[in-house]
Order: C-alpha cells, then structure tokens, then sequence
C-alpha cells in the first residue's frame, strides 16, 4: 500500500513540475510572436515603401509577411583613424540586419524577400536588397 503510494506521490510530483515548464515555453512563444508582430507594426511604412518603388505602383496587396531571419552585427572600428568602417553606426556599435518574407505580393502573387539594415546614426531601417520568387523562377535584384 505505501509503494502506491510512493509511486502515486512521484507521479503527481512530476505532473505538477511539468506543468510550469509547459506554460513558461508557451508563454515565451505567445511573447516572441507579439515581438514579431510589434517589429512589423513598425516597419509597415518602410515594406510598403519599399513595394511601391519594386512594382513601380501606388497600392500593393500583400498575403502575409513574417521575419525569416534577425542578425545582429558590430561596426567595425578603423584603428588607425578611429572611425567605423563600411556602416554609418557609431563605432563599436551594434546594428541589426533584417530579412522579412512576404507572400503573394502584386499581381502575380509573389513571394518577395525584404533585407532591411539599421546601421545609420538615426538606427532608421532601410531597404539593402530584395529578392523576388515567382514559382520556380527566383531573381535577385539590387536596388
């Protein structure tokens, strides 16, 4: 009757450890989603600006649109003029490099990657590249 016990008491045990795990890991994802979803909120303005100068037109329907990919990098710093070198950023400084996938975007419903850079003293993202993927045809284009 005790063993029962015992084994009862442990299982409940690890029932009951379980379940914070379980919720801090949803609570992690419910807030790295509402992370994303802040983050594009503020980028609209520059994806859709973006778009218009791509398809060359005033309104653009897009499907869905998600962040693929987040790098954070460091300026470099020229030791010899002690400046940064290649970035606007102040030396030393980090700056993040964006990738935001779209999907059926324009007439054609394509699915177009967006790279965004915030390396200005402002720390302004702006329009580095894009690729656009129509099918199995994929050009990359340089603005």
């Amino acid at each position: 009757m005790k063993i029962k016990h015992c084994v009862l008491l442990v299982i409940l045990m690890s029932v009951l450890c379980s379940i914070p795990t379980l919720s801090l890991a949803s609570n992690s994802e419910v807030r790295e989603k509402q992370l994303e979803e802040a983050l594009l909120q503020q980028l609209h303005s520059n994806i859709t600006g973006a778009l218009k100068r791509i398809y060359k037109t005033e309104y653009v329907m897009v499907g869905c649109t998600e962040i693929s990919n987040i790098q954070q990098l460091e300026a470099m710093i020229d030791q010899s003029e002690k400046r940064s070198i290649n970035v606007d950023a102040m030396s030393g400084g980090k700056y993040f490099e964006l990738t935001i996938r779209l999907c059926s975007v324009g007439p054609k419903e394509d699915n177009v990657e967006l790279y965004f850079r915030n390396d200005t003293a402002g720390a302004n993202y702006y329009l580095v590249d894009y690729k656009i993927s129509t099918g199995e045809n994929s050009q990359k284009l340089n603005e």
